[in-house]
């Protein structure tokens, strides 16, 4: 990639990501830990899947395509650039009848509408410190509120991302029967162990195709929420497999149900 291409796309990401960093109030309006069960909402723009085109152990397959951004409202009604009128003149005397119009299509916002609580919930800090080493105890556990070598995007930062048709790759490694709309599935990628392991070579292979080779290529990662420690893994590898674009979604699965937005069937 040139320098200027390198140079615009950072500055892009800069824009649009809303980065969680610091101590957020501990105290947040949903309590303490959270249900993992997922009921799927049912509306939302879906941003355009990543590139496709390679299909391993690790379960992405991807185009060449960048995320489009989506309609932002309706079709004209009028046919082939002129328009088509069933209108009939009225016999003298008779009231003309008026046409119904039909109503626009709303225009879908450019961000998702979070409150306060989703932000709490997604940047709450449980005081543990950050770590570079792989986690192998339970993973159902309170994370840390950064991770070295990765950057931490909340929400409306992701949305507005994919609204605005940025080149990222969504990654989930969770590996449930929902997934964020056009997300990767590799739950391998969160596997414990070491970073000269055999599955680290296997990553750094299956990111290296997913990204045409290009180390600076947005790579965004979560799973079930601040309580799961897999997509935490799954950063640390993407790191030390030497890509330096490296997005956590620490709020994951559910905070992407809170504030609303679709998820799709994992399957599809």
């Amino acid at each position: 990639m040139s320098g200027g291409k390198a140079s615009a796309r950072a500055a892009q990401l800069a824009l649009a990501f809303v980065l969680i960093s610091g101590s957020v109030s501990a105290q947040s309006a949903f309590g303490g830990s959270f249900d993992e069960s997922f009921t799927p909402p049912t509306t939302q723009p879906v941003p355009q899947s990543p590139p496709q085109g390679t299909n391993d152990g690790f379960g992405g397959s991807f185009d060449n395509g960048a995320p489009s951004q989506p309609d932002a409202g309706g079709g004209s009604g009028f046919s082939g650039g002129g328009f088509e009128s069933d209108f009939v003149p009225p016999r003298p005397g008779q009231e003309p009848e008026q046409q119904a119009q039909p109503e626009p299509e709303p225009t879908p916002p450019q961000r998702p509408p979070v409150d306060d609580s989703i932000a709490h919930f997604e940047g709450r800090d449980f005081g543990v410190p950050p770590t570079s080493q792989l986690r192998s105890g339970q993973m159902h556990a309170p994370t840390p509120s950064t991770v070295p070598g990765a950057s931490v995007v909340s929400t409306s930062g992701l949305v507005q991302a994919m609204n605005d048709g940025i080149d990222l790759v969504l990654v989930d490694v969770l590996g449930g029967d929902y997934r964020l709309p056009g997300a990767l599935m590799a739950p391998a990628l969160s596997t414990p162990g070491h970073f000269n392991d055999r599955l680290q070579q296997q990553a750094k292979t299956w990111l290296g195709e997913i990204t045409r080779g290009d180390t600076d290529y947005p790579i965004i990662l979560y799973c079930a929420d601040p309580y799961c420690w897999l997509s935490y893994n799954a950063v640390l590898r993407t790191v030390a497999a030497g890509f330096t674009n490296v997005y956590w979604y620490r709020g994951g699965l559910q905070a992407w149900q809170m504030a609303g937005l679709r998820l799709e069937p994992s399957g599809f």
